[in-house]
């Protein structure tokens, strides 16, 4: 079948690993075009992709958190369903990289 996207390449059923936030969700079947790579799920693969998402809280919109000021640093609340989903379930160093210009910045973990 003729990708619907690209109208281009075949549409090969594949398991595909599928992300969130950086997060490994699973690995799911979908429809993958041979030339641009589009992944089609069904309605069934669709549904279990959106079930696992909101089993790790990272569905919909990134969650608002908040800045905490202690004594003379900041601290950054992580909500408890994001910290599961990265493994996280102790205090651990990061690495934290500001980007000023965007008023952003990245945590990675160590």
């Amino acid at each position: 079948m003729k990708c619907p996207i690209c109208n281009k390449g075949e549409l090969k059923k594949q398991r595909v690993a599928v992300e969130k936030y950086g997060t490994l969700i699973g690995t799911f079947k979908a429809d993958v075009c041979s030339a641009c790579g589009e992944q089609i799920f069904d309605s069934k693969e669709a549904t279990k992709v959106e079930e696992k998402i909101k089993e790790l809280g990272l569905w919909g919109a990134p969650v608002p958190t908040r800045i905490y000021k202690v004594g003379g640093n900041f601290v950054v609340s992580i909500k408890k369903k994001i910290a599961q989903a990265l493994g996280i379930n102790k205090p651990m160093d990061v690495i934290l990289i500001p980007e000023a210009k965007n008023k952003r910045f990245v945590v990675e973990l160590r």
